[in-house]
């Protein structure tokens, strides 16, 4: 808030108890001086006046200059949280576009090897099926040369039993023949020849035997490996039959992928559609985010006209209080640096008697207190000033009826000791606290600065205080410096109304 300010520029400069006063020709005549001086006083109203109407503007373009820059600030926000919007959904857009890419190329890889592992599970089934349809055919086989293995072995034993027949027919034969004597040479050696052929037929039946039993068992070796052939053949069927049940599981993955595409579709869609509706929007916010920066802009230009004006009226309200005539604000001005010239002297006191040292008086260490709400601090001096200023501050509310307040602070603008009205315990209501518990705070605004800080004889500003929950007071504050050993402490101040 730009306040409006008015101080002396002659340090040396003194107020006399008559009132403020101009050195003037004696032989002006009385009546043009009355004239000029009701002239001088009607101006120095109206500028007063008009200062006021400066201050309450200047302070009303300053709220509006702080909420717009707030909003400024927010749209501004908003404008970068919706393009980060946009990018994000281009972002799910390229990643959906992206997606559906490899989700029908992941489809496509499915279905050609689906189907060449199906083709090759065709063939390897038509495969198996038939080593197990000869794996069948030869147990078969193997059964029927078993069989007549068997029926050979049962002529062979046949044979051999023959043989052995032949065998003991041929030795009864050699028995009878060589009882006949020389008539049974002839049967003798007819006997001979059936013994041989007995011999050579028991022989060959014998090996005959031998040989199919090995025979025998080779095939019978041969039917248990084709049986496990068999039983791998039939095992290994039922495993293809299984493989291509879980092949069509993969038919069914093709499938589910070709959902996932649609689904995938189903949201780009609508991402697309957003995103070009966030580049619609941001556009728009973008230029009113620009609209908003230039209004702002504007306010700033027109909040600089206003500091002129005010500097105008400071050199016009300056101008009139150096024409020495007197105006209502006058005793006050007197009052206000014989105050602080008390002030200053009790400070003093204070330092020589011992009760604070200078560093304590001049302590910048604000310490804040615990779970206050506008923040309150202490210094080492605040106990000091609690104990020394409540008699001049409180006399000054009954000197004019237009006083609201009286504090002194130092030139950071702490106020360590404030009027008993504005001293109350916090509560839990800030805005209450803001107006009623004004002690111990900063105010370090431009106009609590200003009085800090000022060491010519007086200022006199118009501002608006702030007493919380966005209510202001039009006020003039005046204040006097306070010079403690020739080192400046701060400012007496004083806030009085307009008008009562």
């Amino acid at each position: 808030m730009r306040a409006l300010q008015v101080s002396y520029q002659d340090n040396d400069f003194d107020v006399p108890e008559s009132g403020i006063t101009r050195t003037h020709d004696p032989a002006e005549p009385a009546q043009d001086q009355a004239g000029l001086e009701r002239a001088m006083n009607m101006i120095g109203s109206q500028i007063g006046e008009l200062s006021v109407n400066i201050a309450d503007t200047s302070g009303m373009i300053a709220d509006v200059s702080g909420s717009l820059s707030l909003q400024a600030g927010e749209l501004h926000s908003l404008t970068r949280d919706i393009s980060m919007i946009a990018q994000s959904n281009q972002t799910v857009a390229e990643a959906s576009r992206g997606a559906i890419g490899s989700a029908k190329s992941t489809q496509k890889g499915l279905e050609t090897t689906t189907h060449s592992v199906n083709g090759i599970l065709v063939n390897a089934v038509s495969d198996i099926k038939s080593m197990a349809t000869n794996a069948t055919e030869t147990t078969s086989v193997l059964n029927s040369v078993s069989n007549q293995i068997r029926e050979i072995h049962s002529f062979s034993e046949a044979i051999q039993g023959i043989a052995t027949q032949t065998q003991i027919l041929a030795v009864n034969a050699g028995i009878m023949a060589a009882h006949a004597g020389d008539a049974g040479r002839g049967f003798a050696v007819i006997a001979d020849a059936v013994k041989q052929l007995a011999d050579k037929t028991g022989t060959v039946s014998r090996d005959m035997v031998a040989r199919l039993q090995g025979l025998r068992a080779i095939v019978d070796q041969l039917q248990n490996q084709n049986t496990d052939n068999e039983t791998a053949a039939t095992a290994a069927f039922q495993r293809s039959t299984e493989i291509e049940a879980e092949l069509r599981k993969f038919s069914g993955f093709s499938q589910s992928v070709a959902g996932m595409i649609s689904e995938i579709e189903r949201i780009s869609t609508p991402v697309e559609a957003t995103t070009q509706a966030c580049s619609a929007v941001l556009a728009k916010v973008s230029d009113l985010d620009q609209q908003v920066h230039s209004s702002a802009e504007m306010l700033t230009t027109a909040s600089t006209k206003i500091d002129r004006l005010v500097s105008f009226s400071e050199n016009v309200i300056g101008e009139v209080a150096q024409s020495g005539v007197e105006t209502e604000d006058t005793p006050l001005i007197r009052q206000c640096m014989a105050k602080a010239g008390e002030v200053a002297l009790m400070f003093e006191q204070a330092v020589d008697s011992g009760l604070l040292s200078m560093a304590d008086l001049f302590d910048e260490d604000y310490r804040p207190l615990p779970g206050t709400n506008p923040q309150q601090h202490m210094t080492r001096f605040t106990r000091h000033t609690d104990r020394l200023m409540p008699p001049i501050q409180e006399a000054m509310l009954d000197f004019d009826p237009r006083v609201t307040f009286c504090a002194a602070v130092d030139r950071n603008g702490y106020l360590p000791t404030h009027n008993h009205i504005f001293s109350r315990p916090q509560g839990t209501d800030p805005v209450w606290n803001t107006a009623n518990c004004r002690n111990r705070r900063m105010f370090n605004d431009r106009t609590g600065l200003a009085a800090g800080r000022n060491r010519k004889p007086f200022l006199l500003q118009t501002y608006r205080r702030d007493m919380g929950g966005g209510t202001f007071s039009l006020m003039k504050d005046l204040s006097a410096p306070i010079m403690v050993n020739g080192k400046h402490w701060g400012g007496l101040r004083i806030g009085f109304r307009i008008s009562i």
